[in-house]
């Protein structure tokens, strides 16, 4: 590199990315809507993505109904004996998200094979439809139970796209059937959607009878829509509409599940329908939540297949939440023309989803973590495989759409304007609504370069806008039609050209392709990604000589990056990629080679995009609680964040407006991530309630940052009681139910019992089956606790994983705050929540020995400790969902079934407070 390409690049060391890579601007209300034109598109791929679509095509796509004939197998026994082998409740997905990656991958091949295997498989499902319109695998319950309605809408989406590519007939009479059917079970019957449960999955319907009823105008489709939308508002379904336009957080709601993104894609046919611009808003403000809090440094969406709030946090990021928050972009930028939502899907396409696919085609992942290991989604979740299906799954038949939607993003408009997105080697024809058809081939070798050449060539010479996307990591951009230079070339925006054109006009591009770097927090130990253009570098076990635990530290301050040559060992004769390979040396002096996210890990080895960089930025940190616009009591407030690097000190700003203009509080050099801030006690004469603002700001030197999602607010109501301090319950069970602090409600077939020391009464009997012992839980602390408990298990042996409960708050379906419980000789936490549970394992347990176990929550920790040890510790929701008013001891509160526990229960404490760990350990007796 030489000394003035490494005066650019470093001008780009004070990009500092934080929880996003760039974020496009806010949707204003009132503002001019807009909705892009979606030409006919077929593209004929060339270079490294082509290689990457041949395999899919050739590997998966074609051999894999024949290799998985239970793929519409399962279809048509379902009135028969037996009939198919216990499928999953979204089964019926599977040959739909199959034939979208059929029609999606049509268009950007020509491959005669694809398209013939495509159209026998959709004339296969066809025919499989019941006479009644029904598309499922299910026997009976049909469209009311599991998630037979997500399998339908799936089905219903591929048949849509392929009449519309092709104007195959049949297939939109089928899914006019299916949506027949839908609209006699769900209108004027007694039943609605809401009633089948599985919200967020079975709603996502809305979206195809959106695309349904502008196709055929007919109006039960569109009173099933707004039925949905109605619906969703009643607990425990999303509220997708009102809560965006309350500026709720994603990872707030309801449903902060994956599969919510597909029924708020309804959202933009509920705004092409109706035209009411509030729905384009709340689709926007989605995306621009989710973007913001919940997508990783590869492009990816979701931690343990939801939204969580924090990028950098571990979690499996499965490859159909990847796909879905594409499929969403895709929706977002068609409804703003934004190019830096363009920008958020090239990234992911190079990175997320070439990362998901392995670069043979034949597999891909169900987990492509940020660093680690990629394994077939075979393997990770072959629960879901059935005879004649032993490689179908979810992410199986959906990945190869993250390559397919290119189809439905590289190239939008129309008369009034054609916007090129993707870049990359190939041709791109268009059809406009007038007929014209539009022609565009790239010779480049992007992304290993940054040089473009786009040939235009339209039907004869024409005048029409040519709006190019300038990414916005393209600090210094250069472009020339006909070797002319132009002006006014902006980042993160798109450059209009006004001209006419004639055939074999060029377009030249130079991309800035400099490093930029991204800071995590302390989930992945404060170390940076480096990324370059869209590609994010990646540290591979197989390209290197040392090892990943091993790799040593860059310096971005001096950072030489040179591409290796085609001829390099590590580029030749590699079937499997990498696709970019970059060398440079480490401040040590040793070579390492870094590759594309999209390639690592393809020979099964260890990988990181998550690197040890000196001279990186500050690292980004969170507002922890009170979380955003939270409600609490008039109180003592306790604030919290995320810590940044090590070595860091804050400084803490509390005021009454939101421009910080009357601050109320003014902390400096804190050097802990906590506060504990009393509040005026006199609330406004005529308000009960009063909202205050805050917002951290960490100093690590000379540099300063401020808490990368703030500043948030929150609200003192006096008609909240409080539900932080106090004990609930405080029950030594001496022989006896009756608490010492607390009101006993319930009290069934319980005996006294020998304590731990032995002694007579020094505990009570739980029989494993009729015994119930329920406590009154006033203000049910759902942000902050601490329950812990003496238990001896008596006679209890591997059931079937049945839950023998120590303590239980399950008030409703998905809704147990605090639930400890024995499972095949296991000790576990298993929290339910509607936002998102976790389970955590305190180990096995011995019939006939005591243990203490403890669970604290501190607003988003949950600790568990066994006999005053750590054993497990997980992030929650700050604050759980309403609901619980009682507690169970040894059984469920509310629940029937058989859920008792089987042996001795002693010292039982439940306080509001989050104890510290030398209160534990004093309860566990343990000095």
């Amino acid at each position: 590199m030489n000394a003035i390409n490494r005066s650019r690049c470093l001008k780009c060391y004070a990009l500092v990315l934080t929880l996003g890579l760039g974020q496009p601007r806010e949707v204003v209300a009132g503002e001019p809507a807009l909705d892009l034109a979606v030409p006919q598109v077929r593209m004929t791929l060339e270079g490294p993505m082509a290689a990457r679509l041949d395999g899919i095509i050739h590997n998966w796509l074609i051999p894999a109904p024949d290799a998985n004939p239970g793929m519409l197998e399962m279809m048509r026994l379902r009135d028969r004996t037996p009939p198919y082998e216990s499928p999953v409740p979204w089964a019926g997905e599977f040959v739909g998200k199959y034939l979208t990656s059929c029609v999606l991958a049509c268009r950007l091949s020509d491959d005669a094979r694809l398209r013939d295997v495509t159209a026998r498989v959709m004339r296969d499902l066809i025919q499989t439809q019941a006479e009644d319109g029904y598309l499922g695998p299910f026997p009976d319950n049909r469209l009311l139970s599991r998630w037979d309605v997500w399998g339908h809408y799936h089905c219903m989406l591929a048949m849509y796209l392929w009449h519309r590519d092709t104007g195959d007939a049949d297939a939109l009479q089928a899914a006019v059937r299916a949506a027949d059917l839908m609209c006699t079970t769900f209108l004027d019957s007694g039943k609605r959607l809401h009633d089948a449960g599985s919200h967020e999955m079975n709603m996502a319907v809305i979206h195809v009878l959106g695309l349904l009823y502008r196709e055929t105008r007919k109006d039960a489709y569109l009173q099933l829509m707004q039925q949905i939308e109605q619906d969703w508002q009643r607990p425990p379904a999303g509220d997708y509409h009102r809560l965006a336009l309350q500026g709720i957080e994603f990872y707030q709601t309801p449903k902060p599940r994956w599969e919510s993104l597909h029924p708020m894609i309804g959202l933009a046919e509920l705004f092409r329908v109706t035209g009411d611009d509030s729905y384009r808003q709340a689709l926007v403000h989605w995306w621009q939540s989710i973007y913001r809090t919940d997508i990783h440094n590869s492009g990816s969406f979701s931690t343990n297949e939801q939204a969580v709030g924090n990028p950098f946090q571990p979690g499996a990021i499965e490859t159909c939440c990847t796909v879905a928050w594409m499929a969403y972009s895709v929706e977002a930028l068609w409804l703003t023309g934004d190019s830096r939502i363009a920008d958020a899907l090239e990234h992911a396409t190079w990175n997320a989803a070439l990362g998901h696919q392995h670069p043979s085609g034949r597999w891909c992942t169900y987990d492509t973590p940020m660093n680690g290991k990629r394994l077939a989604s075979a393997h990770s979740i072959v629960f879901q495989s059935r005879p004649g299906t032993p490689e179908l799954n979810c992410c199986s038949v959906n990945g190869p759409n993250g390559l397919g939607l290119i189809s439905q993003w590289a190239v939008l408009g129309g008369s009034s304007g054609l916007y090129v997105n993707y870049y990359g080697p190939g041709k791109t024809e268009v059809q406009l609504e007038d007929g014209s058809r539009w022609s565009f081939v790239q010779t480049t070798g992007y992304p290993v370069t940054g040089s473009v050449e786009l040939e235009v060539r339209p039907p004869q010479a024409t005048a029409l806008p040519l709006l190019l996307r300038i990414p916005r990591w393209s600090l210094e951009t250069k472009v020339a039609v006909n070797g002319v230079p132009l002006d006014n070339v902006r980042p993160g925006a798109y450059l209009k050209i006004e001209r006419t054109w004639t055939p074999g006009d060029k377009v030249t591009l130079e991309l800035d392709l400099c490093l930029r770097a991204l800071r995590g927090d302390h989930h992945v130990q404060f170390h940076t990604s480096l990324l370059r253009g869209p590609i994010l570098l990646t540290f591979d076990q197989k390209f290197n000589t040392m090892d990943p635990a091993d790799v040593p530290e860059l310096d971005l301050a001096s950072l030489p990056l040179e591409p290796l040559p085609a001829d390099d060992p590590i580029l030749k004769d590699r079937p499997l990629g990498p696709i970019v390979a970059l060398a440079t040396q480490a401040a040590e002096g040793q070579r390492v080679v870094l590759c594309d996210f999209g390639s690592a890990g393809a020979y099964g080895t260890l990988y990181r995009s998550w690197l040890p960089v000196h001279n990186a930025p500050l690292a980004p940190f969170q507002l922890q609680y009170p979380e955003a616009n939270a409600v609490l009591p008039v109180e003592q407030v306790s604030l919290a964040w995320n810590r940044a690097e090590p070595g860091s000190v804050y400084e803490l700003r509390i005021a009454a407006d939101a421009n910080f203009q009357t601050v109320l509080l003014h902390a400096t050099d804190l050097e802990a991530a906590e506060f504990t801030w009393t509040a005026p006690l006199d609330l406004p004469e005529d308000r009960a309630a009063a909202t205050y603002y805050w917002q951290v700001e960490s100093r690590h030197g000379e540099r300063r940052a401020g808490a990368a999602n703030g500043p948030l607010s929150f609200t003192l109501d006096a008609r909240v009681q409080t539900s932080l301090r106090g004990v609930v319950v405080r029950a030594a069970l001496a022989g006896t139910p009756e608490p010492q602090d607390g009101r006993l409600l319930v009290s069934e077939d319980i005996a006294p019992a020998a304590g731990r020391d032995g002694a007579a009464q020094g505990a009570v009997a739980f029989n494993g089956t009729s015994t119930k012992l329920v406590y009154d839980a006033p203000q049910f602390p759902l942000r902050t606790y601490t329950f812990a408990a003496w238990f001896c298990p008596q006679g209890l042996e591997a059931d079937g994983r049945r839950w023998h409960q120590i303590v239980s708050a399950w008030c409703e379906p998905v809704n147990d705050p605090l639930r400890v419980s024995v499972q095949d000789l296991e000790l576990v936490v298993s929290i339910e929540q509607p936002n998102g549970g976790c389970r955590l394992s305190g180990g096995r347990v011995e019939n006939g020995k005591w243990a203490h176990v403890a669970v604290v929550k501190k607003f988003t920790e949950l600790t568990l400790y066994v006999n005053g040890k750590q054993a497990g510790r997980a992030s929650v929701p700050a604050s759980y969902q309403p609901g619980p008013k009682n507690v169970g001891i040894g059984c469920n509160p509310n629940y029937t079934g058989p859920e008792v526990f089987q042996g001795h229960l002693a010292q039982v404490l439940f306080v509001r407070e989050a104890l510290p760990e030398e209160e534990i350990r004093k309860l566990a007796d343990i000095p």
